[in-house]
């Protein structure tokens, strides 16, 4: 057995959680590609400094 194999036995790397989404509230086309999601929910801005031009 090579070092490879025993690590990958003996750990685990990650374990992803994603959670069930139910289809609810949507943006308008032209508003999701503005903003870079169809749904409101994920929708996060980052906040700056200077004041951007909003979409």
């Amino acid at each position: 057995m090579d070092n490879k194999d025993m690590y990958e036995s003996k750990y685990k790397l990650a374990h992803a959680y994603v959670p069930f989404q139910v289809m609810g509230r949507v943006y308008s086309p032209d508003k999701a590609l503005c903003k870079g999601t169809l749904f409101p929910e994920l929708y996060m801005p980052y906040k700056y400094k200077k004041e951007k031009k909003k979409c």
